[in-house]
């Protein structure tokens, strides 16, 4: 038997030895998961015995992550504006920096509006909206039913109305709406990637040779399915905003917010 403030230093030793960054953080957070309780719950029982149940199970998880799976494939959620979310290997984790696309969704979607996600993964990003602002009618799409699986299921857990499509961006996508989320593929084909990244869905990752190839097929039917005036907010890596600024403006799009990851547009009337 190890107590549980024994198990954490050699888990964290393991991690470090396998180049995993946040090897104390993410020992607390495996073992937090085997045992269901926080990390403050497990500081403040640092000097209690784990049962060779539990040490067991929190080993096979540390393996796992010394392995540099993700973390959020091992314990399967992960948070993000302030909501637990199921996250499985089919859909990309969601980000804390995407957060700012929630904010500013939030800030400019006229009330009792049309808002659709394009591309929604978890349904993280539409979810928080809808829970934020029940009075607008969201639509969120993906490209097959595999994804769009663990995007209602957690709905259901939230208890988010959402309209759930297959599409391939704007295909079988009708209608018109007044605010447009997405956060596209944007790597570039040939990104050097952390192992743990390498573990994400490729079609989820990359947009071609410079990152921006989905954002332009996206953009030619844009003005078909967003009504003048209304506003477009996407994500893509810093040096990547001068390109898909200048590439929005050719569809009349005028920037109205540029984050560190996060660019807002509205179409022009």
């Amino acid at each position: 038997m190890t107590s549980i403030g024994k198990w954490l230093t050699d888990a964290a030793k393991d991690l470090a030895a396998a180049e995993v960054s946040s090897s104390q953080l993410d020992a607390e957070l495996i073992l937090g998961h085997v045992l269901g309780q926080n990390r403050a719950w497990l500081k403040a029982h640092d000097t209690d015995q784990m049962t060779a149940k539990n040490t067991k199970a929190a080993d096979a998880l540390i393996a796992r992550r010394a392995n540099r799976e993700p973390l959020v494939h091992i314990t399967g959620t992960r948070e993000f504006y302030g909501l637990d979310f199921e996250i499985t290997p089919d859909v990309l984790t969601p980000r804390v920096e995407t957060e700012q696309m929630v904010e500013w969704a939030l800030k400019y979607t006229p009330k009792d509006s049309r808002l659709i996600d394009i591309g929604t993964g978890s349904g993280a990003i539409a979810i928080a909206i809808a829970k934020h602002r029940p009075d607008l009618h969201i639509t969120a799409t993906d490209i097959s039913q595999r994804e769009l699986a663990v995007a209602r299921r957690n709905a259901a857990k939230h208890h988010a109305q959402l309209d759930l499509l297959v599409a391939d961006l704007w295909d079988g996508v009708g209608g018109r709406f007044d605010t447009i989320v997405t956060n596209l593929p944007y790597l570039a084909d040939d990104a050097d990637l952390m192992p743990e990244v390498k573990r994400e869905p490729a079609v989820a990752l990359f947009g071609g040779p410079d990152g921006l190839g989905l954002y332009r097929r996206f953009l030619i039917d844009l003005a078909e399915h967003l009504n003048p005036g209304g506003y477009l907010f996407t994500e893509c890596d810093p040096w990547q905003h001068e390109a898909l600024i200048e590439e929005a403006a050719r569809y009349g799009l005028t920037p109205v917010e540029q984050g560190y990851f996060i660019l807002g547009f509205q179409l022009k009337r």
